[in-house]
């Protein structure tokens, strides 16, 4: 089978799985996208989890490669000593970012389809997520506890979930940043990936040095 008709197909998925989400998408409907044939994804993909996998592989894979790029050198920079959480955090922010920012079908298919990783859960679908971040999440999980050694592994683990939030949200800006704009007298704001991503750094980096979370013990109730 031709190599445009393979093209076909995982673009078309992309675009579908980004628009519907990877339940609310059909073989059937990834067939009449990409006008092909059920052999056609069998013979490239052999299922709907296979052709997941390969779209979530296209999408993230070279910002994953990235992100570890530029860990491996924050911690060259360090000289044998804990790496600085800006550092860490830059690593991992900045990659996605800066597609994030652009203006390109690709982008948007990429913003929508980090929502859905996001959001979606359960059985295979889970799995290939798993698959395509797992060597990611062990070294930065490992990097900021080297980083931060006052804190257990799994306050780190949440923190970083949370700096995931943040940096989702400011991707998704939508009307919120406009209307924070406008409260300021300003129009849509103008933002610049460089100044974004720096902002975004300096906010999460005071969350994840923040001291250790306070264990708040459940009260006694009082006899009567």
């Amino acid at each position: 089978m031709p190599e445009s008709a393979k093209s076909r197909i995982l673009d078309a998925a992309e675009r579908l799985f980004a628009r519907n989400g990877f339940e609310g998408t059909s073989l059937r409907a990834i067939i009449a996208e990409a006008q092909v044939n059920l052999a056609s994804i069998h013979y490239y993909y052999r299922s709907k989890e296979g052709l997941i996998r390969a779209v979530i592989e296209r999408c993230f894979a070279p910002i994953n490669r990235e992100r570890l790029r530029l860990l491996e050198e924050c911690e060259k920079k360090s000289g044998g000593c804990p790496p600085a959480v800006e550092g860490i955090l830059q690593a991992f922010l900045a990659p996605m970012i800066s597609i994030g920012m652009k203006k390109s079908r690709h982008s948007s298919n990429l913003m929508q389809l980090s929502g859905r990783v996001l959001l979606e859960s359960g059985g295979e679908f889970e799995k290939a997520v798993e698959e395509q971040f797992r060597e990611v999440a062990q070294c930065f999980l490992a990097a900021f506890q080297r980083a931060l050694p006052q804190l257990t592994s799994e306050e780190i683990a949440s923190r970083m979930n949370f700096t995931i939030g943040a940096a989702a949200k400011a991707m998704f800006a939508g009307v919120s940043m406009k209307v924070l704009a406008h409260a300021l007298g300003k129009r849509d704001p103008e933002i610049k990936t460089a100044n974004y991503t720096s902002l975004l750094v300096t906010y999460v980096a005071a969350g994840m040095k923040a001291p250790p979370a306070v264990r708040i013990k459940p009260s006694r109730k009082m006899n009567h």
